[in-house]
């Protein structure tokens, strides 16, 4: 049937916004695309689908540090992985919807 299958709008990341995801254990890595449901990012990590991982949520610009579980679910080209969040909790929600409101103003207010 060719229907899409997300269920929240995603948001590029600029570059420059320093939005990143720490692994448990592991070293940042730039957070390229967001969503209620999920991000993905460029690592020069390997990973497997359905690997489950713990990382970090981290935007120093707005004093966020949220620790969050996520599952692979798309492996890219260019060292693009992209997570599924595993029960997204309230805070955590909250969150990542800061993060996305303030860049989803920023692209739209060039529109």
């Amino acid at each position: 049937m060719g229907s899409e299958r997300r269920k929240f709008e995603r948001l590029s990341m600029p570059g420059i916004s320093g939005v990143k995801a720490r692994r448990q254990g592991g070293d940042e890595c730039q957070i390229t695309m967001l969503g209620r449901g999920g991000f993905q990012i460029s690592t020069g990590e390997t990973y497997e689908m359905g690997q489950t991982e713990n990382f970090a949520i981290l935007d120093e610009s707005e004093g966020i540090h949220r620790d969050v579980r996520a599952t692979v679910r798309n492996i890219a080209s260019g060292g693009l992985v992209g997570f599924e969040f595993d029960d997204l909790g309230v805070d955590a929600a909250v969150e990542i919807g800061v993060i996305i409101g303030k860049y989803y103003k920023a692209a739209h207010d060039h529109d």
